[in-house]
């Protein structure tokens, strides 16, 4: 696994790491795919309950399909019930509808930015959405919604940029580019930005440049759309509340994705233990439901309800699809099942899933922030008889609980938590400890360094280790890891700012039109022709050296552009050999970096017809031919 595949794990983890209702299914998807597949595949779990974001259709004209300025301006009117405008609106042509779409940002209860859209349809209803902005890993610009469904001529996806972006390129999956429109609302935290393209060349990233059109990121579609492994089965299904399943097969696994205006909600692997699975997606409750099952109904512990038909599915599968809206409706529910008669067939009374093993341990130095961040392990009984799972769970910053989906035998994992009020608010970290751990430690992007401290509940199956740090201008850049025996473990955090800084300083040039450029604090990118970059791969952190990220389990990082494979070795390394998955054979010259950093850099085509995943192998040499390591 490359450091781009580490980081688009990472990224996944913290859109996708969330489970209410039956968390097992995404851990049975997740077991039955091949561990290179996992870093691309986490999105198959619900996003967190504290992402619920408020959706409001608007019946119009008592169905006539005539949008009125007062129907979106209604919407609005709900949208903002419990939120303070954070800047001006804007309105953007919508070229899928012919009408426009408002957009703009707000300030939600507990102090989070959100992003609000209220989009006009033509002939149909209007809908509005408001979810929190979360920053995505390692950019500067994230994919927010898009226009496009079926038989659209033209789409538009729209997202959020840093307010210092200077331009945004959409980039096709055939590989054309399209512009984007990049507009700053007075008074906002953030740019919104919009890229129109042909519906036929689906997007697949944007590309990002500064105020000078100098290229210094990019952002991949994926994030946003929940991406799965497989081929398509079919056409979507269109669900009440403008939600859209979709089905995909894998040799592995036939997995339903729920969407809404291109956003991910939830996956799930198509099959059913119980007559009926539902689960969260935002602020609706989706699922599937065995072929006897005509209407799905829900109760909330206040006593509301809520219903909706079961559609039989258009793939062949067996099974009905189900989504319902459950705008600002938290917490467990009773699940009812009943057939075409109308009568119950199935009831679940939504026992909690995740009950805890051990005590609910708050977190020291967040109870000043309104609501303390507590931590606690959980217990996930797999089906079939494959045992139990434990899992640590946290309390989320926006009101809600964040599931890491991991067993406790994964390797280190830093798990972020912000709270904004009282502002500027703080930053929270935290993870599963293990015992042979000495100390953990954060390196700020300005040198410092904070030591994390330990906290273990009364009956916890392992200690956790958390710290706290001011929301501000100084970032984690990454931590230390320091073992009762053994060198000391380093574990960088992405830096989004790493192409902004990076493309002012001087280069390396390397083959194959690829060059290297090393910014302070911890910023390590890729160059090529085209202006293109590639900042994933890992840099040092502040006060270190590229040189401590290598070891004897990692001798080599790369990474790979469209058609580069690239990165850096130990000293003494002379050349670099790469056997692809499929056998085929290509050579890198590796060169002793000008960086002062204690690598040697290297760069070369990806052989053609090469296939650079599981079973491919990385070898270093000496001048004289010495293989040094294996990777």
């Amino acid at each position: 696994m490359n450091d781009l595949e580490e980081r688009l794990r990472a990224a996944f983890d913290a859109r996708a790491r969330t489970f209410e209702t039956s968390p097992d299914a995404w851990l049975r998807t997740r077991e039955r795919r091949p561990r290179r597949y996992r870093a691309l595949r986490l999105a198959a779990a619900a996003l967190p309950v504290a992402l619920l974001a408020v959706f409001v259709p608007v019946l119009l004209d008592g169905g006539l399909g005539r949008n009125t300025a007062a129907d979106t301006d209604a919407v609005y009117q709900q949208l903002m019930r419990d939120r303070t405008p954070a800047g001006e609106q804007v309105s953007v042509d919508n070229p899928t509808e012919g009408k426009p779409l408002r957009l703009w940002f707000a300030k939600a209860g507990s102090g989070h930015p959100e992003l609000c859209f209220v989009l006009e349809r033509a002939g149909a209803q209007a809908d509005g959405n408001c979810s929190a902005v979360t920053e995505e890993t390692g950019s500067e610009a994230w994919f927010a919604g898009s226009t496009l469904r079926g038989g659209a001529e033209t789409a538009m996806d729209w997202g959020v940029a840093v307010r210092d972006v200077g331009g945004i390129t959409g980039v096709a999956k055939d590989g054309q580019r399209f512009p984007g429109t990049l507009l700053r609302p007075a008074g906002a935290p953030y740019a919104i930005w919009t890229v129109t393209y042909p519906a036929r060349h689906a997007m697949s990233a944007i590309e990002l440049a500064d105020g000078e059109g100098r290229a210094i990121g990019s952002s991949p579609r994926a994030l946003m759309e929940g991406q799965e492994a497989g081929e398509d089965l079919g056409p979507s299904l269109e669900l009440p509340g403008g939600v859209t399943a979709h089905a995909r097969r894998s040799a592995q696994v036939t997995t339903i994705l729920w969407t809404r205006q291109g956003a991910h909600l939830v996956s799930s692997a198509a099959e059913l233990n119980e007559p009926v699975s539902a689960m969260r997606g935002g602020d609706a409750i989706v699922g599937l439901a065995r072929e006897n099952v005509a209407k799905v109904g829900f109760v909330f512990a206040d006593g509301t309800t809520a219903e909706t038909e079961a559609t039989p599915d258009p793939w062949n599968l067996g099974l009905r699809v189900f989504a319902a809206a459950a705008t600002g409706l938290r917490g467990r529910f009773t699940t009812i099942a009943y057939d075409v008669s109308g009568a119950e067939i199935w009831r679940d009374e939504g026992a909690e899933n995740l009950p805890p093993v051990g005590e609910v341990m708050t977190v020291p130095g967040t109870e000043g922030s309104g609501e303390p961040v507590r931590a606690w392990f959980a217990r996930i009984t797999m089906k079939g008889g494959r045992g139990d799972a434990i899992t640590l769970c946290r309390s989320h910053h926006l009101g809600g609980t964040v599931c890491s989906g991991d067993r406790l035998e994964r390797p280190f994992s830093a798990y972020k938590t912000i709270g904004y009020l009282p502002e500027p608010g703080t930053v929270t970290y935290l993870g599963v400890a293990r015992e042979e751990w000495k100390s953990v430690t954060a390196v700020l992007s300005d040198g410092r360094r904070v030591e994390a401290a330990f906290l273990r509940g009364a009956g916890t199956p392992a200690p956790i280790w958390h710290l706290t740090i001011p929301n501000g201008g100084v970032t984690v850049a990454g931590f230390t890891v320091r073992p009762q025996d053994g060198p000391l473990e380093r574990h960088p955090e992405p830096d989004r700012t790493c192409g902004r800084r990076a493309v002012s300083v001087e280069r390396q040039p390397l083959a194959a039109g690829v060059s290297a450029a090393v910014a302070e604090p911890s910023c390590l990118a890729f160059f090529f022709e085209g202006g293109q970059v590639d900042t994933s791969m890992f840099g040092p952190l502040p006060g270190g050296k590229l040189s401590d990220l290598l070891g004897a389990g990692q001798p080599v990082r790369w990474g790979r552009g469209t058609s580069t494979w690239y990165g850096y070795a130990p000293a003494g390394t002379a050349r670099v050999e790469l056997v692809t998955s499929n056998g085929l054979t290509g050579t890198a010259e590796a060169v002793p970096d000008r960086f002062g950093q204690g690598v040697t850099l290297f760069a070369a085509p990806i052989p053609e017809g090469g296939e650079l995943s599981a079973g491919m192998v990385i070898k270093g040499f000496d001048a004289g031919g010495r293989q040094l390591w294996k990777y």
